[in-house]
């Protein structure tokens, strides 16, 4: 089976989010689209609760066939990496796994945890953010890229909002918004 791993914080999961799921699946690219929400940050980011943001995916995908949460992330200890996480799947899983990752990775991964190990193992699905021009890094296998480089959208600018009382309309799943008011997260 074909595995598509969507790592990240997800604080909170929003419509773009939601937008490459869907676009991956619709596509074909892989069987299933594993949701892996980080545990602790590698960039010691502050994060909301592990429940807190689990309860917002099963939220956000609760209707979107072919997904899955990976825990995989929250079990573990420390801080949570790629390469690790990857290399634990595929010795628990006799699946193809591809990386999705928005085009701003490519600016990035060279900040990531043994970033040449993980390029040589890894195969990836690259969804087009806007700003962020597609560039070659060398010994990275795309096998595929998708999306249209829309508007992007900030968990960060989400936070921010919510946090001011400004309305996040289209900017989170409807089911979240609500769950995020009835909780007073990110107050």
């Amino acid at each position: 089976m074909k595995i598509g791993l969507f790592g990240g914080s997800f604080n909170p999961i929003h419509e773009r989010h939601m937008e490459i799921i869907k676009d991956v699946l619709k596509k074909g690219l892989v069987d299933e689209v594993w949701i892996v929400p980080c545990k602790k940050h590698p960039f010691n980011k502050t994060l909301a609760s592990e429940k807190s943001r689990l309860e917002m995916i099963k939220l956000a995908t609760k209707n979107i066939p072919r997904v899955r949460i990976s825990k995989i992330e929250l079990k573990s200890k420390g801080k949570s990496y790629t390469l690790k996480t990857s290399r634990k799947l595929k010795k628990k899983y006799r699946h193809d796994f591809f990386l999705v990752v928005g085009s701003d990775v490519l600016y990035e991964i060279k900040k990531w945890y043994k970033y040449e190990q993980l390029l040589r193992e890894t195969r990836f699905i690259l969804f087009k953010r806007k700003d962020y021009l597609i560039k070659k890094i060398k010994e990275m296998k795309i096998i595929c890229v998708i999306g249209k480089g829309k508007g992007n959208i900030s968990s960060t600018e989400i936070r921010k909002k919510i946090k001011s009382n400004k309305p996040v309309k289209n900017l989170i799943p409807r089911d979240v918004e609500k769950y995020i008011q009835k909780t007073n997260l990110y107050k």
